[in-house]
């Protein structure tokens, strides 16, 4: 997924010029949270879905857990209203199917696999902050985790931040 940011971020800075050039302006965008020190700011996902959300769901991070650690939902379109109680940046990012998130061979998920899996995020962002992700979800299950790397060089997947979301 990181990968994917990159790609994501240059497209963006492309598109962002563009704008420029038309006397329009956007938010920052870019790869903020990707380090536990620097701050992020909350970039939401789904604003476009939000309002036909069958239901909306609160979810904590902190460290190095999701509370609730595990939800079950209806299929449909779903609000994910993510509140930061931590003391570090945090994200949330589902694994269609369910099980084991894929690791290269540091032992770090490999972003190259997760990206042919399906899997998305809600972007990290900083403690304190709210942010909320609307999708449109179909049946099964979905790992939950968070691979923001701390100083240590351990993600907050390798630390135990995981769940798992099951929908009906």
């Amino acid at each position: 997924m990181r990968t994917s940011r990159l790609v994501a971020l240059g497209m963006a800075v492309v598109f962002v010029v563009g704008l420029s050039a038309c006397g329009s302006s956007d938010d920052d965008i870019g790869v903020a949270g990707d380090s536990p020190t620097e701050v992020a700011a909350c970039q939401p996902v789904g604003e476009d879905l939000k309002a036909t959300a069958l239901k909306t769901v609160s979810v904590e991070l902190k460290e190095y857990s999701f509370t609730p650690p595990t939800v079950e939902l209806a299929a449909g379109v779903l609000t994910f209203a993510v509140t930061n109680a931590g003391t570090l940046n945090h994200e949330l990012a589902f694994l269609p199917g369910g099980g084991e998130v894929p690791l290269n061979t540091s032992g770090n998920p490999d972003e190259g696999a997760l990206g042919t899996a399906g899997a998305f995020e809600l972007e990290a962002f900083g403690p304190g902050l709210s942010c909320e992700a609307t999708y449109d979800l179909k049946p099964g299950t979905y790992t939950l985790f968070c691979i923001v790397t701390d100083d240590d060089g351990q993600t907050h997947l390798q630390k135990g931040m995981r769940g798992q979301l099951t929908v009906a």
